[in-house]
């Protein structure tokens, strides 16, 4: 019973017919953004294998450091007890993911 799944079904349309060929820049994003947290300290990234970084906290505490992120500018998203989700997506450029990758550091480096 979804009343509005034809809008829904025309964003997905749209995106097979304009988007597909640059996903493996969402996806060459993501491994970048996955390798800068791994050499950060207090996160641990896995490889990813789409736009979708999963990463292990490993010290502090998850709520305090996604305050800190969202301070700095950085979304990401709780995805377990110690384990956050960051997204790269058609409007996140490599410039974007650079930056974040400072801001990041800046926020693990005020942590300290």
């Amino acid at each position: 019973g979804m009343r509005q799944a034809g809008i829904l079904a025309a964003a997905g349309l749209f995106a097979l017919d304009h988007h597909v060929a640059r996903l493996a820049e969402d996806h060459a994003n993501a491994a970048e953004l996955a390798r800068g947290l791994g050499v950060l300290g207090p996160f641990r990234a896995n490889t990813p294998e789409t736009n979708i970084v999963v990463a292990d906290v490993e010290s502090g505490s998850l709520d305090r450091w996604l305050a800190a992120l969202r301070a700095a500018g950085v979304l990401a998203t709780p995805f377990g007890p110690q384990r956050m989700r960051l997204v790269t997506h058609i409007n996140i450029t490599k410039d974007d993911i650079q930056q974040a990758l400072y801001r990041i550091a800046s926020v693990v480096t005020d942590a300290k």
